[in-house]
């Protein structure tokens, strides 16, 4: 039986600290996903979180019986929108888009999941199974910090995330990323740990004139017209 360690292999990504922000690269990750509209108490959230768990365990279990690989099932984790970027962190929980997904190894295929996928609706009788797809996704450079608490406290830890990016010479870009470590059915509210995470790019250092790529352009445009090279 082969074993992938895949929370060893990416301990850096499943791992963080509450007092300070750091910065990670997020490589190029098979994953799970399935996408959605609504506040997370929501019905649709509960069901494509309950379909997402049963494609992977079957998945899983397919793979260790057939293949003889194993690993382990990662966290649920969850990519965050709304409409207007400006106001997501108060916009209304029902305009709330998301994505929920769980990373799997780079032996996991398309072919495997939709295998999965039609495994689960044939044991479990549901047709009508959340759509879930099979899709290698890439973050890149990102900041990330752990949050300690209620879901409903992050503002604060979101906060500090951001003003270390910017801090760091970053800028936000793509959606706020939640990688859910605790079980809010088992653990209490202030116990439980979320790794919040978001895309970053470097900005673009300011000059007289706006930014540097700015004042370049001007330059080089001064020199062209004054026949200088």
């Amino acid at each position: 039986m082969k074993t992938i360690e895949l929370k060893k292999m990416l301990r850096t990504l499943y791992t963080a600290s509450a007092s300070r922000p750091v910065l990670v690269e997020v490589p190029r990750l098979g994953c799970l996903m399935v996408d959605g509209i609504g506040a997370p108490e929501s019905t649709a959230f509960q069901e494509a979180a309950g379909a997402l768990y049963s494609v992977a365990y079957t998945l899983k279990f397919a793979f260790k019986k057939q293949k003889g690989i194993d690993y382990p099932v990662m966290a649920l984790e969850g990519l965050w929108s709304v409409d207007d970027p400006d106001t997501w962190l108060t916009a209304p929980r029902e305009s709330w888009k998301w994505t929920l997904l769980i990373v799997v190894p780079d032996v996991v295929t398309a072919a495997d999941v939709n295998k999965a996928v039609a495994d689960v609706k044939k044991k479990a009788k549901v047709p009508e199974l959340p759509a879930v797809r099979f899709e290698r996704f890439t973050e890149g450079v990102c900041a990330q910090i752990l949050h300690v608490g209620p879901y409903a406290t992050e503002r604060d830890t979101i906060d500090r995330l951001h003003a270390f990016a910017q801090q760091e010479g970053y800028r936000l870009r793509g959606r706020h990323h939640e990688v859910y470590l605790g079980d809010p059915r088992r653990s209490a509210p202030e116990k439980l740990r979320t790794i919040l995470r978001h895309p970053v790019e470097r900005a673009s250092p300011k000059g007289p004139h706006g930014t540097r790529e700015k004042a370049d352009r001007m330059k080089s445009r001064s020199s062209t017209s004054s026949g200088k090279s």
